[in-house]
């Protein structure tokens, strides 16, 4: 209404025409909002809630209601009802979640009417535990009514019809919650696996980590149950989690954390888990479980368990030219040979993934004409190079590899590849490995495009215009992604190309309601987003790809995104910045050449 629409125009300057999003207007634009990760010293104070009496405008009213139930969870149907007629709240239903709407266009509202329609996107809906679980589907146009007018013998404005549910805009979720990333160990116990949530700013710094701690003894957000382990069961909090003191935060578990019988790594892991769900702050753990003594984890001793720690604030930069991969100059070792690939092997190539671990580097190349496509993979020590070998089973219409998950250690270790074939989803490996079609638990459909987070258990997908997420179970029968479930974009039409640009957001492109297109940042659960580039012209973009950003450097998005359309390839930056050939380290390209570089990607 009034007050959101304004503050949506002030914050996405972009906008004209006054208050109101206007009708040809195709994204919702939110501000930058708090860094990812909040610090439990970031007092997080909300903007200020209004009570029913506090405005006899219509318009302000119905803004006051869609942020009345912003905050704590527990308390939130009755903030609800204090602005409803007595008989609404008297058939109101129970329960305390929350329906997060979007609006996409002007809300219908006549000057002296009782009666405000919004034409809405239902985003989801935020369940008391902080997760927002998507809406089922594609749902713009949606239309709830309120009826707002007076009570006999009462003072001020009450709601005296509404839909059956509590309801907040996506503005009001940016604005009253932080976002809090906690972590689950996956199934294979080498890594963190990321789960955003949100915070009601309401909160108390001194209750976050009591907050926290009690997501972490609850459930991971379904989407990734399958891919992760909960904490033992029954595991519980012995009391609430005490304030810091000289700069330690102390957290004391029952028994069950910790199993008789258990294997040695468990506290282990349970402390480093612990450790990133509360960063960035304290710098000191103390950890009791049961009656034992309190153990003390200085900070650093736990970085390393989450992959993402590794980024660098300035990746290697490749691009293709003429079937070669080229480095870009002013990336870190623009004059060095390529990692892995030997030189004579450096041709005929389409696209490519090159990962690093902390010995080993990876590539994986696609080479050929269009339609005739092949996969070769090599892998080398840090430092050297080797020999390029074929996938066996895949080949024809293939799509861009990508590196999902490399060897955490262990002879029985591998690498582990995803790559489209024909709209579906194949796993890859090392040298002559064979391809194997990685199963759905529910398959969205043709596979136009996919992408892997940091922790390499987490996949977006493009499927007929639609954005989706899963999870990448590796353990177990084989290689399966579980159910997917619709990421939506705000007011794209239709999704093209999707990457990863930090732990929590996607970067995404698509078509708007006009045809023209959009880079898009939207975070994971598709609940919160901040618009790159609002318009880049009517050329399809097919590609996207992104250098994530650190989870312990304050940014939520990344800095490193580039495109391609129209055959050409670009940064993005506060504009489209063409990538040209003058950008390639290497050798010149030769005067009166057509070539242009294309599928540009960053060395993860």
């Amino acid at each position: 209404m009034r007050r959101l629409l304004c503050t949506a125009v002030v914050l996405g300057a972009m906008l004209a025409g006054g208050c109101g999003i206007p009708a040809e207007s195709d994204v919702t634009i939110l501000g930058e909002g708090p860094p990812s990760g909040v610090s439990v010293d970031d007092d997080g104070s909300p903007p200020v809630q209004y009570a029913r009496t506090d405005t006899n405008d219509l318009e302000e009213f119905a803004d006051n209601y869609l942020e009345a139930a912003a905050g704590d969870a527990e308390t939130a149907l009755n903030r609800v009802k204090a602005f409803q007629a007595p008989d609404l709240a008297a058939r109101f239903p129970t329960g305390n979640d929350i329906k997060v709407i979007r609006e996409t266009e002007r809300p219908l509202y006549s000057p002296g009417d009782s009666e405000i329609t919004f034409i809405v996107q239902v985003v989801g809906t935020l369940k008391a535990n902080g997760v927002l679980q998507p809406a089922d589907g594609a749902s713009s146009g949606t239309r709830y009514k309120l009826r707002i007018g007076s009570v006999s013998g009462q003072e001020g404005l009450f709601v005296l019809d509404a839909p059956q549910a509590m309801l907040m805009t996506d503005q009001t979720l940016n604005s009253f919650y932080q976002r809090r990333t906690i972590y689950w160990w996956n199934n294979e116990n080498t890594g963190l696996v990321p789960d955003l949530r949100y915070m009601p700013r309401s909160v108390p710094t001194v209750q976050q980590p009591t907050t926290i701690l009690g997501w972490l003894t609850g459930a991971p957000a379904p989407w990734l149950s399958d891919a992760v382990n909960s904490l033992p069961t029954g595991t519980q909090a012995a009391d609430n989690v005490p304030a810091i003191t000289n700069d330690t935060l102390e957290i004391r578990l029952n028994d069950k954390a910790v199993p008789p019988g258990a294997d040695p790594g468990v506290l282990d892991r349970l402390r480093r888990q612990l450790q990133w769900s509360m960063q960035p702050v304290p710098r000191v753990i103390s950890i009791a479980v049961g009656h034992n003594e309190p153990v003390r984890v200085e900070n650093g001793e736990f970085f390393d368990s989450n992959l993402a720690y590794n980024l660098t604030d300035d990746p290697e930069r490749f691009a293709i030219l003429g079937g070669g991969i080229r480095r870009l100059k002013g990336s870190p070792r623009a004059d060095d040979e390529l990692p892995v690939i030997k030189p004579a092997a450096n041709r005929n190539i389409a696209s490519a993934a090159i990962s690093a671990s902390a010995t080993r580097a990876y590539a994986a190349v696609v080479t050929g004409p269009a339609g005739q496509r092949r996969l070769r993979v090599a892998d080398a020590p840090l430092g050297e190079q080797a020999d390029l070998t074929e996938v066996v089973g895949l080949g024809g219409s293939l799509g861009t590899p990508v590196w999902a998950q490399l060897p955490s250690g262990g002879e029985d270790t591998q690498a582990i590849g995803l790559i489209t074939q024909g709209g579906q989803v194949y796993s890859f490996a090392g040298a002559g490995s064979r391809a194997q079609r990685v199963e759905w638990q529910g398959n969205p459909g043709p596979v136009s495009a996919l992408a892997v987070a940091p922790d390499g258990h987490r996949v977006a997908v493009v499927s007929e215009g639609r954005l989706y997420r899963a999870a990448l179970s590796t353990s177990g029968d084989g290689i399966t992604l579980g159910v997917p479930e619709q990421v939506l974009p705000p007011s794209l039409q239709a999704v093209t190309a999707v990457a990863w640009s930090s732990e929590d957001y996607l970067v995404v492109a698509g078509a708007r309601r006009d045809g023209r297109y959009a880079v898009l940042d939207v975070t994971v659960d598709g609940g919160l987003s901040t618009v790159r580039l609002d318009d880049i012209g009517a050329e399809r973009v097919t590609f996207l790809s992104a250098y994530p950003s650190n989870p312990v450097t304050g940014t939520e998005r990344s800095s490193s995104e580039s495109y391609m359309a129209g055959g050409e390839a670009f940064d993005v930056l506060s504009a489209p910045d063409k990538i040209t050939t003058e950008h390639l380290a290497g050798p010149p390209v030769p005067p009166g050449s057509d070539a242009k570089p294309t599928a540009p990607f960053f060395l993860d």
